[in-house]
């Protein structure tokens, strides 16, 4: 299919947590999106926040694997400080909604490069974005 999908913290943990409720369906997502030849990225943000969220839930053992396999699988675009800023004014515009920082880099980038997002977070499909699976919660 070639589309871009940037990957979201909530289906990282998602994928590697078997005891997460949306795993069987993030796997699932997962492995179609690989064999539909779909472009996975993220952002050096979200990297942070998941690998933090690992590293604190599932150990280290856990964090090392995440990171060795999505090592030269995924494009990982590195927030540089204008796309920082920028993230910052869409955030202060918003009044400090209930999206994290994080969050809102994803919303940015995903509005930037017009890619779905990968998720189990509503307030992207709240956003107005394209988001896969399509009944994120």
């Amino acid at each position: 299919m070639d589309r871009e999908i940037i990957i979201d913290t909530s289906a990282i943990f998602a994928y590697l947590d078997p005891d997460d409720l949306f795993h069987a369906q993030a796997t699932e997502t997962y492995y179609n999106l690989l064999s539909n030849g779909d472009r996975l990225f993220t952002n050096s943000y979200v990297l942070v926040e998941s690998s933090a969220l690992i590293h604190r839930r599932m150990g280290f053992a856990a964090l090392r694997s995440f990171l060795d396999s999505v090592h030269g699988r995924w494009d990982i675009q590195w927030i540089t400080r204008s796309a920082h800023d920028a993230i910052w004014q869409r955030m202060s515009a918003s009044g400090g909604s209930r999206l994290s920082f994080v969050d809102w880099s994803v919303i940015v980038m995903a509005e930037q490069t017009r890619s779905a997002v990968f998720t189990f977070d509503s307030d992207f499909a709240s956003e107005g974005l394209t988001v896969i699976p399509a009944r994120a919660v």
